[in-house]
């Protein structure tokens, strides 16, 4: 598997592993009676889980740019230095961000938050250059 699928493998775990944390969290926090009810009602005023949604959201938005940029990547078979070295930047920024972000841990959260934001437009320059490669831009 090459090292940009290997981010996407990433991104789509990390993005599980931290909705799978928020809600034990939310379950733990909010009692059983809250975890087993339709949520009619706000969870409980918890700062860590309040941090933990925004950190998932954070997660399924940067999923769906990075993913869609993946694909194309794939499509075109188009790799180089730029898409492998961004891929390995966004692996680590995934790594890093929910708990960073989990344990409010400032400013390391927005360090790796920048990372990705680094990373995705180094990518998609990576893919655009690569096309001359493999013959679609003349």
């Amino acid at each position: 598997m090459t090292i940009e699928l290997w981010s996407v493998f990433v991104t789509g775990a990390m993005l599980w592993i931290s909705i799978v944390i928020q809600q034990l969290h939310l379950d733990k926090t909010g009692g059983t009676a809250y975890a087993l009810s339709n949520r009619a009602d706000p969870p409980p005023d918890v700062p860590a889980q309040a941090r933990m949604l925004r950190a998932v959201r954070n997660q399924s938005d940067v999923a769906a740019v990075w993913i869609a940029l993946v694909v194309v990547q794939q499509v075109l078979s188009v790799s180089g230095s730029l898409t492998y070295w961004a891929a390995f930047a966004m692996i680590v920024s995934r790594l890093l961000y929910f708990p960073f972000y989990a344990l409010g841990l400032t400013p390391f959260r927005s360090l790796s938050w920048a990372l990705f934001l680094v990373a995705t437009p180094v990518f998609a320059v990576g893919v655009i250059l690569g096309l001359d490669t493999v013959g679609i831009v003349q």
